[in-house]
C-alpha cells in the first residue's frame, strides 16, 4: 500500500471526520502526476494496438503503374522493399518512379542488390548485398531510406540475421503470422503473404484477427496487374483495389513498417492516425 492509499484508508476509518484526509489524498494524487510529468516519467505502458502495413517487394514497374493509383485513391501508405540493382532496368521502377512513392511519404526499404538466397552466400557476398543496397538507396532517396530490410525468398538463418542487424533496424521475412507487442522480434517481422488466390474475404479475415488480438498485420504484395515472374506472386489490379478498400475501411491505423516497428518498441507512442500526413 502506497502513501496515497494509506491516507484514503485513514479517511475511511474516521468516517465524516476523515473528509479532510480524503481531500488530502486527492490533492496528493494530483501532485504525484504533476511531479512525474515535470521529471519526464512516462505513465504505465499500454499496448501499441492493432494496425496494418501494406508492403510491396522487388520494385516492379507494375507497382508504379497499377498499385500507386489505388494507394492514392484510398490514402494507404506503403513500404516498398526495392532491389537496388534493378532500379532503372526493364520491368522494374525507375529512380523517378520510386521517388513518387517516397514523395508521398511511403517508406523505401531494402531487398538486397540482386535478390539472392542470403543463406547460400559467402560472408563477403552477404556483406555486399546488405551494405551496397542500403548505400544506394540512401544516396538516391536520402537518409530515411534503407533503414528496414526484407530477406529475398524469406530465406534467413542465424548467420544472415546477425549480418542484417549490422545494417538495418528490422528484418521482414515471409513467416506467416501477426505481430503482438509482447515478445515482438524486429528481426523476424511476421506477415500475411498475398498471392493470386488471395481474396478480399481473406484479407478481411486477417484484419478481423488483428483487431481481435490487438496485433500488427503486415501484408506482402509483389506484381500488380501483370505476372512477369510467371508464378503465384501477383495480384490483379481490381483485386488490389478491393483489398485496399478493406484496409481503408478497417479503421485500423495504416502505417509504414518503420512507423509500425517504432510503435511496437515504444508502447506510449500510439501509431499514426489512419489519415496520416502525406496520404489522402
Amino acid at each position: 500500500m502506497d502513501i496515497k492509499d494509506r491516507i484514503r484508508a485513514m479517511g475511511a476509518a474516521l468516517g465524516h471526520s476523515g473528509r479532510a484526509l480524503k481531500w488530502l489524498a486527492a490533492a496528493f494524487s494530483v501532485t504525484l502526476v504533476l511531479c512525474a510529468a515535470s521529471l519526464g516519467i512516462a505513465p504505465a505502458a499500454h499496448a501499441a494496438g492493432a494496425m496494418v502495413s501494406v508492403t510491396f517487394d522487388d520494385g516492379w514497374a507494375s507497382q508504379y503503374d497499377n498499385a500507386l493509383p489505388i494507394l492514392e485513391k484510398y490514402g494507404v501508405p506503403a513500404t516498398m522493399y526495392v532491389l537496388s540493382g534493378s532500379i532503372n532496368t526493364p520491368d522494374y521502377m525507375s529512380h523517378a518512379q520510386i521517388q513518387a512513392f517516397a514523395s508521398r511519404g511511403d517508406e523505401i526499404a531494402s531487398h538486397t542488390v540482386t535478390h539472392p538466397d542470403l543463406t547460400k552466400l559467402s560472408a563477403a557476398e552477404l556483406e555486399n548485398e546488405l551494405a551496397q543496397s542500403k548505400a544506394t538507396l540512401q544516396q538516391m532517396f536520402g537518409p530515411s531510406a534503407g533503414l528496414d530490410f526484407a530477406s529475398p525468398y524469406g530465406a534467413y538463418n542465424a548467420t544472415t540475421t546477425a549480418a542484417v542487424r549490422k545494417h538495418y533496424a528490422t528484418q521482414r521475412n515471409t513467416d506467416d503470422g501477426f505481430n503482438a507487442q509482447a515478445g515482438f522480434d524486429p528481426y523476424n517481422i511476421l506477415v500475411q503473404n498475398v498471392d493470386s488466390s488471395t481474396t478480399t474475404a481473406t484479407v478481411q479475415r486477417w484484419i478481423n484477427t488483428a483487431k481481435a488480438n490487438n496485433t500488427w498485420l503486415v501484408l506482402v504484395y509483389h506484381e500488380v496487374g501483370v505476372s512477369l515472374g510467371q508464378d503465384i506472386y501477383h495480384t490483379d489490379t481490381a483485386v488490389l483495389d478491393s483489398h485496399m478498400a478493406a484496409v481503408k475501411n478497417s479503421g485500423l491505423p495504416m502505417v509504414t513498417v518503420r512507423q509500425g516497428a517504432n510503435a511496437q518498441a515504444s508502447p506510449n507512442t500510439p501509431p499514426p492516425a489512419s489519415n496520416a500526413a502525406g496520404h489522402r
